[in-house]
This record gives structure tokens, sequence and C-alpha cells, in this order.
């Protein structure tokens, strides 16, 4: 349990998911990736992408002018409509530091292993909000990856 000298720093989050206007390969992921973070960096704002059947998943984390000013900008991108916000608000802590973004083949993503389980439980602070947000995160992610009909 963190002390009460401990800090939790809040930040605002919001998580989507999307649909692709057309199939996207491995490599324009990558590239989607690659923009996005740098983006992302300029304005410390940090993040999961992932995709799966069309669809596109996304968690952004920082400020609040921040990411509602980068949500913003994605809402205009045409490579995707019918964005479905799923949560939005302030959290006890940045769940993905040191990701200004980073893309997560659906894959990778299971229900106690792996680097986005090991990201999101990765807590030096025992503390039960920030436990019950990475548990919430990862049950949306679980949820998105099985809800792939396509998925192998």
């Amino acid at each position: 349990m963190p002390s009460s000298n401990d800090q939790i720093d809040e930040v605002y989050r919001i998580v989507y998911v999307s649909t692709a206007t057309s199939s996207l390969e491995l490599d324009e992921l990558k590239a989607l990736e690659r923009v996005a973070s740098r983006n992302n960096a300029e304005l410390g704002v940090t993040g999961l992408l992932t995709y799966c059947d069309n669809k596109f998943m996304q968690f952004l984390e920082g400020e609040q002018a921040d990411v509602e000013e980068i949500f913003s900008v994605i809402k205009r991108d045409s490579r995707h409509y019918s964005i479905d916000i799923l949560r939005q608000g302030m959290i006890p802590y940045r769940q993905f530091v040191g990701w200004s973004m980073r893309y997560a083949d659906i894959h990778d993503i299971h229900e106690s292993k792996g680097y986005v389980y090991d990201k999101l439980f990765d807590v030096q602070a025992e503390v039960t909000s920030i436990l019950d947000h990475a548990t919430e995160s990862l049950k949306l992610l679980l949820a998105f990856k099985n809800s792939c009909p396509n998925l192998i």
C-alpha cells in the first residue's frame, strides 16, 4: 500500500471503438502507430491501439485538453467511422506509461500474461482503484478480442 506521502496523479482517459473504412495490413497498422506515437509524444499522451476484423479499439490517456485535442483529430480521420466511446473520464494513474502509442496485435492480448497484461498491472502501489481500472481495461480488451469472429 502506498504511504501517505505517495501521490497518485490522475489522468484523463478515452477508450473508443470504431470501424475501419477498409481492411488494414500489419504494415499499415505499424505506420499508423508511428504517426500516432509521434503526435501523441508532442502532447504527452500515451495509449494503446488494437485492431481486429476491421475494428479499432484505442486507449488514450493524459491531460484532458491534450487527450481531447488528439481525439478531435482522430474523429475526423477518414480511415474509420462509427466511433463509439466506451469509457471517458479520470483514472487514478497512467496505464500505458512509456507508450506514446503502442499497437498491440489482438493475439497478444491475454487474460493473465503477455506484454499488454504486464503493462496494465505494472503498478508499484497496490491501490484498489488502480487495480480496478487495470482489470476493467483488460476486460474491455478481452471483450474486444472475443468479439472478433475471424480470430484464428
